[in-house]
């Protein structure tokens, strides 16, 4: 428990390295496309098609093949939250690079970006978290309800996610985020939040790749990973996405691409560093996989959880 309260000490202080400004107005000349470009690397985005926009469960997976620090890999961004790993910027003692998982779900209302300024029955309530994770409100960009833990992953190794919704009565649902984990060979909760069901079904779904180090130097650096397969789950059965969306943020930076990972018939997304457009797939168009790799649907274990009864609520003593 040490590393993560260390892990998440570091977590805020990168939000406020971040800038304090941007954390505090959306809208702020901190985020003018111009001044984005002088500081970080662009943010660019997979989108998982054809849209299953009231699937009830998602999973993922996603090989990183290159990190730096302060980098975000969500494997899944989806309606109201969205689930990864990320590089912090230091070290860990033996040397190795911070790294960690972390699942966000946002507040059903949009209340600005300070985390306290939700009324509190419209927050995301936090009904349970797994061994080894710690829980915090955020702000920012929306806010909402973030968990994280230790997760050494390694370039080249798979990160398997998985996101599930079940109804809580009928004003509220509960979200559950879940990440594989091969140490202990078995899925593993991240957290499970109780949202005001505006919606239902968590709608949407793409991969992502953010530098939120943002200090010039980060841009400097490239960062790529592979996203698929990935599934939607409609209550009956399985859907695959065959057909991806590329797009980027408002940074101008043209450092940027998308092509296919020989090694695994998948899309690699990539910012950075000295990375080329490459013409095949262009930023803001979509490419369908004809033949996409063999891959087997998720299993007796995903399913498992996902056929389980809501989550009962937990207090915890923090």
């Amino acid at each position: 428990m040490k590393t993560v309260h260390f892990l998440m000490a570091a977590a805020v202080a990168l939000a406020t390295l971040c800038g304090s400004t941007a954390q505090a107005d959306r809208y702020s000349d901190y985020w003018l496309p111009e001044n984005m470009a002088k500081r970080q690397c662009a943010s660019v985005h997979l989108g998982y098609l054809p849209s299953i926009p009231h699937h009830t469960a998602a999973y993922q997976e996603m090989v990183v093949e290159k990190s730096a620090p302060g980098t975000y890999f969500a494997a899944n961004n989806f309606g109201c939250g969205y689930i990864g790993v990320q590089e912090l910027y230091g070290k860990n003692p033996d040397g190795t690079p911070q790294r960690v998982a972390i699942f966000s779900i946002w507040d059903a209302k949009d209340s600005g970006d300070n985390p306290n300024a939700a009324p509190e029955e419209e927050r995301a309530l936090l009904i349970q978290r797994g061994d080894g994770v710690e829980t915090t409100r955020f702000g920012g960009e929306g806010t909402g309800g973030k968990s994280m833990r230790n997760f050494p992953w390694k370039e080249g190794e798979l990160i398997r996610t998985l996101v599930i919704e079940r109804p809580d009565g009928d004003e509220f649902r509960q979200i559950a985020g879940y990440i594989y984990d091969p140490a202990v060979r078995k899925w593993t909760l991240m957290s499970c939040w109780r949202i005001q069901a505006l919606s239902r079904g968590l709608g949407g779904g793409c991969g992502f790749v953010e530098d939120f180090r943002r200090n010039v130097e980060s841009k400097q650096y490239e960062r790529r990973a592979t996203f698929g397969p990935a599934y939607r789950w409609d209550g009956k059965d399985w859907h695959l996405a065959t057909e991806f969306r590329f797009t980027r943020d408002a940074n101008p930076l043209k450092e940027i691409n998308c092509r296919i990972d020989p090694k695994r018939g998948w899309y690699s997304l990539a910012t950075g560093g000295t990375i080329a457009e490459e013409a095949d797939f262009p930023v803001f168009s979509n490419k369908k996989i004809d033949n996409p790799p063999a891959c087997k649907k998720p299993g007796k274990d995903v399913m498992k959880l996902i056929k389980a009864p809501k989550l009962r609520k937990i207090e915890y003593k923090d």
